[in-house]
């Protein structure tokens, strides 16, 4: 093997084990259409905003523990806030996006916080006309959770990240700036995994792979 072929073969270990190490489970918090309360932007650098969105059902999706049963979330609530508007329909980060209620399954009381966190980004998309003028906000997030729901499914306490997306009416199609509310939402979902860093042994390993590369090419010389 010369040390081109040695290369390759030693970054491809490298990004199986990097891949395996950041392989992640999923949470996912399901919005059954029709589903009740608000989004809204009150024109100009104005955030969007999400209110009384109710949550339907909990799922974990390849989890360690209880995976892919979805559970009921007993009055759980969703609310938003995303950073300022950008202009064309995207909005910055900062803001604050939760999930408030109860998860019996998981031994969590009413009025609990299962999730709460800040946005990196968000946008509304257009996704066509018809009865009802269809958009879907979408968004990216990071956050942390209850410790009884990451329990449940099994997985670690620390950061997350997440990402949302949720279809509903913009009634008229109004032109950018302009402010608008929507009571007529339907299906969507906040999903999250977390965030695990790549430990230092891995990077340690890589490490000690570049430069067996460094002494293979010495030789080739």
């Amino acid at each position: 093997m010369n040390s081109k072929q040695l290369l390759v073969a030693l970054c491809a270990c490298v990004f199986i084990l990097i891949t395996t190490t950041t392989n992640a489970s999923t949470i996912d918090f399901g919005l059954v259409a029709p589903t009740s309360g608000t989004i809204s932007y009150a024109g100009g650098a104005a955030p969007l905003v999400g209110s009384g969105i109710d949550v339907d059902n909990i799922v974990g999706l390849a989890t360690p523990s209880n995976p892919d049963a979805p559970i009921a979330c007993e009055t759980c609530i969703l609310e938003f806030t995303t950073g300022a508007s950008t202009g064309g329909w995207d909005f910055g980060a900062g803001g604050t996006i939760s999930i408030v209620g109860g998860v019996s399954a998981a031994g969590i009381a009413g009025g609990s916080t299962l999730l709460s966190g800040t946005f990196d980004s968000a946008s509304v998309i257009d996704v066509g006309g018809g009865m009802f003028d269809f958009k879907i906000v979408g968004a990216s997030f990071f956050d942390t959770k209850h410790p009884d729901l990451l329990a449940y499914f099994g997985l670690p306490g620390g950061d997350y990240q997440g990402g949302l997306n949720i279809s509903f009416d913009m009634t008229g199609s109004p032109a950018f700036g302009n402010a608008f509310t929507s009571d007529t939402l339907f299906s969507g979902d906040v999903v999250n995994s977390p965030v695990i860093p790549v430990p230092a042994a891995v990077w340690l390993f890589g490490s000690g792979l570049l430069g067996l590369i460094g002494v293979a090419r010495r030789k080739a010389a």
